[in-house]
Formats: C-alpha cells, structure tokens, sequence
C-alpha cells in the first residue's frame, strides 16, 4: 500500500511546521540539522501532532501494510517514543548488589510510546514539505493544519545553576578511579546535574523557541523538540543509540549502534589530538567491545563487525565514534534485541551490568530520560533511536523548572579535574540561552 501524501506550501522547516501547530496536542519535531539522523541518508525531518494512542511497555506492534511497494514506509514514523535510562534496570542489575534504590523518582521515569495517523514529512533534499498517512483524510487535515497556523518566532531565556558544587563530582570520578584500579569494572561513565530554570511552564511555544536556539549553536543529527502533557524536552544529540531495520519476517534484520567516546572543543588542532590521545582511543576502544558483546548476543553468528573509529564534529565540540553492526539472528524477538543495547554500555562502562551498580550508588539522581534513548518506529517497523543526552527535560507543571545532565566515561587514565571540564565543554551551547543572574553557571 502506497501511503497518501498531500503538499503542503509552507518552509522546509521542520521547527517552523512545529511553531505552526503549537496550540495542538503533543507535539513532536525530529529535526536533522546535520545529515545522517532520522532517516540515515540526511533527508528527512518530521513533526507530529495528536496521536490517537498512547502504550506503555517495551516495543509498539507492528501494524499491516508492509513497505515494498512504498520506500517511505522504512523512514516516516507511525510511533514516537521515549526510553529512559531505568526502563530495563530491574532486568539487568542485580538487587542483592544495590539495595532498594531510594533515591527520588525521574523526571522521566515509564517508557512511553505515542501513535500519530499523519506525520508532516521535511524533504531536504527536495526542499519540499509534505503530510504523509495511510488515510488521505488525515493526511489532508494535518496539511490544512499547518498551512492555517502560523510561526511564531518565540522567546526563551534559562537560568543555569549547578545542582551541588562541582567538587563533589570530582570527588566521584576520585571513587570511580579506586573502583577501577581495584578490578571493579574497566570503564564507567558519570554524570552531574545542572538545573534549569525558565521564566514560566516551557509548553509547546517555548520548547520550539529553546529548540532553534540550543540547535543553533549546535546544530544535531538528532535534534528533537517533545512537548507532551507529562514531559517537555529539548535535545541535541549526536549519538545514534540504535537502527534496527524490520527483515521480510517480521523481526529485525540489520542493526546497527554508533558509539561517542572522547570530547575535544572545536580548535584548531583538537581533531589530532583528540585521536592521538591514549586514554580517548582506550576509553572507546572498550565501549566497542561491550556494544560487539551486547549485539553478539542476538546477532548471526560472524555478523558483529567494527567500522575504524574516526572524529566528528558535533556543534561546538569533536568526538571520536565508532560503528557497530550485525544482523539479527532469525526469529530473535525484538523486544529482546532492545534490552540488548538499552541503556547502552555507551553511558554506563564495561563490564555494563557493575558498572550501573556503582552508578546507582554514585550519582545522587536517577537519570530519566538522560542517556536512554528516544526515537521513532516507522510505519514498516524499522526503530531508529536517538541517545538521549545534550538534552534538556522539563517536567509538565514543574513551573519552568528542568534539568540537564551531562557526564563522560572515566577509565584508569582519567584526571578528576579534567573530567569536570569535559562536562563544561559538553554544556557549551547552553550559554546560547542563559540569562545571566545570581547563581547562574557558567
């Protein structure tokens, strides 16, 4: 079946589509400012609005309709979800090593996914806007919708503060380092807490204006702007969490996570030296192998393989990333292939499972959203996830009040105070929306 698509005479802007329908419900903007995110070739941005079901659980059914006769059905979303970091903690950690976890609830705590009939499709490279859906109907009214609304440029300003003084990270990372030189664990990731504050409740306005303004000045592969009644946030992620493409039988085929380790700001230089740097190359080297063993575990056997790390720019900083790819094995449940890579050895360390022990015990929050993951299933089934971190989160009826969580993996290698830095340089885009006052980090 070949989906309905209506033009729609508007910008190819995905932020400006979503200004356009800001007074609807939930709305969703996953916007590709650099190539290679939603659709992997560069192509397409999409934004959402009313869905008609809202689930909770691990994965969205599949629905009929197939997608050979209609490419777009692997890259248009039919469900767009979000996965927090806890989502599949009680499956993986071991109770008899942590205790009752009695730290406060996340921002962003149950695993929720949302159904949309129409999804406006940004063509880039066509520079064409178009509303797509399996009913002309609701693909007519969703155009309608967003040629009759209009975009508004909106404001936003924040006020940055750091949750507890940065010592008391340095003093985690000091912890972190005996774990690691007593065997503990290889690597472990780490990450503090800065709080955000707008001047009123964010809402769908103020989540677009933050959107152009954090993208901006770091432009993302993964960009996206949620603003539904529980949660707000903001994202601009350069990580791919997971691409997992639907094979004729209905389960996954091919799967692929591309991994971030090593941070440099934008200099002259920093490319080099990002590479050259022993401890950068160790620290991603080892997260390599623990996403090889995670895909391992429900890829065909000799399937797992490694493209050469390489640097990429990221907004206003550079990373080292590599590549990890497989093909499912046959009749692996999907769901299974989720709890796989979800959270990502990526965001907690090696070996995974101790490495989330100690993080429970080290970090004073429990993550939410942060370094979860949040994303798309397409109308064929395909996912394709975005790892959530350079994101801010806004609870519904928090009073403008939010968070942003920022971290980098330690391995034996690691220097406390340099490990503080790295996470300024991870938050630089931020000053693009501070307002300046007391208390305000910078």
């Amino acid at each position: 079946m070949v989906l309905a698509r209506v033009a729609v005479s508007v910008a190819p802007d995905a932020l400006g589509v979503a200004a356009r329908l800001a007074g609807r419900a939930e709305i969703v903007a996953l916007v590709d400012g650099v190539g290679g995110g939603w659709s992997a070739s560069g192509r397409w941005s999409f934004v959402a609005c009313d869905p008609d079901l809202a689930i909770g659980g691990s994965l969205p059914p599949l629905e009929a309709g197939g997608g050979a006769d209609d490419p777009l059905r692997a890259v248009v979303p039919r469900w767009i979800g979000v996965l927090p970091y806890e989502a599949f903690r009680a499956d993986l950690e071991r109770a008899s090593w942590t205790g009752p976890d009695l730290r406060p609830r996340a921002t962003v705590a149950d695993l929720r996914w949302a159904r949309y009939p129409a999804v406006i499709a940004i063509d880039h490279r066509a520079g064409s806007v178009f509303a797509v859906s399996e009913s002309e109907r609701a693909a007519r009214a969703l155009a309608a919708a967003v040629e009759a609304g209009q975009d508004a440029p909106g404001e936003v300003s924040l006020g940055v503060a750091e949750e507890e003084p940065p010592e008391r990270h340095v003093e985690r990372v000091r912890v972190a380092l005996e774990a690691i030189r007593a065997g503990e664990v290889y690597q472990i990731n780490l990450a503090r807490r800065l709080l955000l504050r707008a001047p009123h409740e964010l809402g769908a306005e103020g989540a677009i204006a933050l959107g152009r303004r954090l993208l901006a000045a770091s432009p993302s592969p993964f960009g996206a702007v949620m603003a539904t009644p529980a949660v707000t946030f903001v994202s601009t992620s350069p990580e791919l969490l997971l691409d997992a493409r639907i094979g004729p039988d209905g389960g996954f085929a091919a799967l692929r996570t591309d991994p971030i380790k090593g941070t440099r700001p934008r200099r002259v230089g920093a490319a080099r030296e990002l590479d050259a740097d022993p401890k950068e190359r160790a620290e991603l080297a080892m997260i390599v192998d623990v996403e090889r063993n995670d895909l391992g575990r429900v890829a065909a056997v000799g399937s797992v393989e490694v493209v050469a790390p390489h640097v990429v720019r990221a907004g206003r900083v550079l990373h080292r990333i590599a590549s990890v790819r497989a093909l499912a094995r046959a009749g692996v449940p999907r769901a299974e292939v989720l709890l796989s890579v979800v959270p990502s050895g990526s965001v907690t360390g090696a070996p995974k499972i101790r490495a989330m022990e100690l993080i429970a015990g080290l970090e004073p929050m429990r993550r939410g959203l942060y370094t979860g993951g949040f994303g798309l299933q397409a109308q064929d089934g395909s996912l394709r996830l975005a790892m959530a971190i350079r994101t801010a989160v806004f609870p519904a009826g928090g009073g403008g009040e939010g968070e942003w969580l920022v971290g980098g993996g330690i391995v034996e290698a690691s220097d406390p105070d340099r490990e503080l830095e790295e996470t300024r340089w991870k938050s630089q885009q931020l000053a693009s929306v501070v307002a300046r006052g007391p208390g305000t980090w910078r």
